[in-house]
């Protein structure tokens, strides 16, 4: 098959949707925001978002769904472009967010939270979702919540940590429903023609690496895990990190472990506060991104490299929201892009 006839509609629309994105001016302007309402008048009067934020009876808490809405709308539009192996890679990238919808309400009936209002925030296709998500949101505990998931290939990958010390319970779930999506997601990335298997490897293997970097140093300074069990944790088929290099950075002190990535180009992973962490490895990827984008004429690298803006466009206009909920008074250090003003 022809790369224009694999690839010309998506990337096309992909560059469009880019081509609509919010700029760093945009942002500059919604993080002096000092009330919702004025962040949504920005959003309605001056960007793409007006022709969903144009009711003037939204809720506060709609926002937030509305912006997600908005983003995966996006991603099904590309998932509908491909055929055969492709749509399989498209649909294997989608799992990711049912994937995070299960982590919230874990999290949630952790926390003893209403895992009802967690469920009506999540945003899921209602066409190829194997959740049933009215089952999960009536779960009383985490064991029901569990069961609610025997028909999908989730059950297997969290059912034998159902009886887990509290303290440990959602680090372990976590880390093997990330574990699951990775495997697939690689998987679905060999069925791509060879160019698109090499693109979509790199930012597959940037994202492993990083993944496991955070995870390796949560699980030993926040929860106590093992060397042992998070090596047999780890994701493979990393960018910079082989099995080799994965088992050493499992069994060495923290700060040897700090030192080690302050010495690599992953470096910015240690540069700031620990709970910026997740910050520093989602910033690390969308600098990055751009690269791909030059490179991919006619690849599965330029839908790739939508996928992930758009994301980070709703994680920082998600945050932008919390900061003036919350009144927060540097809110663009938790963005994912840095706006130069401060770090």
């Amino acid at each position: 098959m022809s790369k224009v006839r694999t690839h010309g509609a998506a990337n096309t629309k992909a560059m469009v949707i880019m081509g609509r994105m919010l700029k760093s001016d945009d942002f500059n302007k919604l993080t002096r925001m000092e009330s919702i309402d004025d962040f949504e008048n920005y959003l309605m009067k001056n960007t793409c978002y007006s022709s969903i934020l144009n009711d003037e009876e939204i809720e506060d808490k709609e926002i937030e769904y509305l912006i997600k809405s908005h983003m995966y709308k996006n991603y099904e539009k590309l998932y509908h472009f491909y055929i055969d192996e492709y749509r399989s890679f498209f649909k294997s990238l989608l799992m990711r967010y049912e994937v995070e919808n299960l982590k919230l309400m874990l999290r949630a009936i952790a926390r003893n939270e209403d895992i009802q209002d967690i469920r009506e925030r999540l945003v899921y296709s209602e066409v190829f979702s194997t959740i049933d998500y009215g089952k999960l949101s009536a779960a009383s505990d985490i064991g029901e919540f569990v069961d609610g998931l025997k028909t999908t290939g989730y059950y297997k990958a969290i059912i034998n940590y159902v009886d887990e010390n509290s303290t440990k319970i959602l680090f372990y779930m976590e880390m093997n429903l990330d574990r699951l999506y990775f495997n697939q997601l690689y998987d679905a990335i060999m069925n791509l023609e060879k160019l698109d298997r090499k693109q979509a490897l790199e930012l597959y293997g940037i994202n492993v690496d990083l993944l496991n970097i955070q995870w390796i140093y949560r699980g030993r300074k926040f929860f106590g895990i093992s060397s042992e069990e998070l090596f047999n944790f780890t994701i493979n088929n990393g960018m910079k990190y082989n099995y080799k290099v994965l088992k050493d950075l499992c069994y060495m002190d923290l700060e040897k472990f700090r030192s080690f990535i302050r010495s690599s180009e992953y470096k910015t992973m240690f540069q700031g506060e620990e709970y910026l962490m997740e910050r520093a490895m989602e910033r690390y990827l969308f600098e990055n991104l751009d690269v791909y984008l030059k490179s991919g004429n006619l690849s599965i690298a330029i839908p790739i490299v939508m996928m992930f803006k758009t994301e980070y466009e709703m994680r920082d206009l998600i945050t932008i929201l919390a900061g003036i909920r919350n009144k927060v008074g540097n809110v663009e250090d938790f963005l994912v892009r840095s706006l130069g003003r401060s770090e």
